[in-house]
């Protein structure tokens, strides 16, 4: 007898809208009732091929707009007192550190997520070199 679907395609659908639109899953589970928990959303992803491109596009979307998010803090303006400038230059520093480093584990393959389009599938080829010491 087949499992009941503890996630329905619409679901799931509404979930990666929500985390390409840069929320996480964990947010997104826990205060919407109407979503299963995100441990069963991960499961699934896991379970289906079909789900797990999906969610991986939603999560290279996300990554795209957390890169939008960087350029937001470090544009904003500083306050004027010079301490406080300098404390929030140094909290921006280490947001914006976080957020990159989590951008570039969501997304190596950048928006479209393809392999071909990532700047390592470019670097190949061969190369020869010989040399000729001139006896004959």
């Amino acid at each position: 007898m087949p499992r009941k679907a503890r996630l329905t395609k619409e679901q799931f659908s509404e979930i990666c809208e929500q985390i390409a639109d840069g929320m996480s899953l964990t947010r997104i589970c826990n205060e919407n009732a109407k979503y299963p928990s995100w441990k069963t959303v991960l499961r699934h992803v896991q379970d289906t091929d079909e789900a797990y491109q999906e969610y991986r596009k939603a999560r290279a979307l996300q990554a795209e707009v957390l890169r939008d998010q960087i350029i937001d803090i470090i544009e904003m303006p500083l306050p004027e007192d010079p301490k406080l400038a300098m404390a929030e230059v140094q909290r921006r520093r280490l947001e914006v550190d976080q957020k990159d480093k989590y951008v570039r584990q969501l997304a190596p393959l950048g928006v479209r997520n393809k392999v071909e389009d990532s700047a390592d599938s470019k670097v190949s080829g061969t190369i020869t070199l010989k040399w000729d010491d001139g006896s004959q």
